[in-house]
């Protein structure tokens, strides 16, 4: 229990000092920041708070495994992307849109539909203000920018050195594509080979399919540009390696630096 209440401590002071804050009257259940760049950074997995008079899910009749009833934690996702977003503010000038679960997973799952997502009806306003959050954040950027940058933070434990990515092999990209080509999802001017040329190992590195259980999960189905939204979504799920808590802010230097990169290719650099 100590470290637990050192842990949260330390990522709630973290989130202040980044300006991240909670807000509504979920208490400090749901972290945001409203941006400033077409840029959107979601990371539904990685908090450990409980929910007042929330029980914690069965799952009862719901398959087991990460792709359907799971109850883990992303141990390290909360605090990463903080550290993420921090440095896109210092590499691009302006801050990234921010929606972080600080609550646990065991209550509520952000990344499944709203009948499999959760069990108590108090759970609903939470879950609710997550996806409001977040849906209202995608619909800003299109109407500003005409096309974002949809960023969903995981962590695998499959191979603690690589980054998988999940945009349904290509399809939570479509518009992506269409506007510039296959370059822009695979290859050495896609996000994924931007990580890679500042030395972090990717998954898929060579245009070929994604990883099977880290192909994208409900967020980016949901926000991604094959629904009509201007925003290009990719699940980000981070290996052991680049969670430990000594390696984040290496981690978060290197994604902000290849998002920056990416930004300059295809995203817009002003409203319109």
């Amino acid at each position: 229990m100590p470290y637990l209440r050192r842990a949260l401590a330390g990522a709630l002071l973290l989130s202040t000092l980044l300006g991240v804050r909670a807000q509504d009257a979920k208490s400090d259940l749901v972290a945001t920041q409203e941006g400033e760049l077409p840029i959107i950074l979601s990371a539904p997995h990685g908090g450990m708070l409980p929910i007042p008079g929330v029980p914690e899910r069965k799952g009862e009749g719901l398959a087991k495994g990460p792709s359907g009833f799971f109850t883990g934690r992303d141990t390290g996702t909360e605090e990463l992307t903080y550290q993420i977003a921090k440095a896109i503010e210092a590499k691009l000038g302006k801050k990234p849109y921010v929606v972080v679960a600080r609550f646990h997973r065991k209550f509520i799952d952000p990344n499944r539909p709203p009948e499999i997502a959760y069990e108590s009806p108090q759970a609903k306003p939470v879950y609710d203000a997550y996806h409001g959050t977040l849906g209202r954040y995608c619909r800003d950027v299109q109407k500003a920018y005409g096309r974002g940058l949809l960023l969903d933070v995981h962590g695998q434990g499959t191979a603690a050195d690589t980054i998988f990515r999940g945009t349904q092999n290509g399809k939570t990209v479509a518009l992506l594509t269409q506007r510039f080509g296959a370059k822009a999802q695979d290859g050495p001017q896609s996000l994924f080979g931007l990580l890679a040329e500042r030395g972090c190992k990717v998954h898929p590195a060579d245009g070929g399919r994604e990883q099977a259980g880290f192909t994208g999960g409900y967020i980016v189905k949901t926000y991604g540009s094959h629904e009509g939204h201007g925003i290009d979504a990719i699940q980000l799920e981070f290996g052991g390696d680049y969670r430990a808590k000594a390696r984040q802010q290496d981690t978060a230097v290197k994604v902000a630096d290849a998002i920056a990169a990416f930004a300059k290719l295809y995203l817009p650099g002003r409203p319109r």
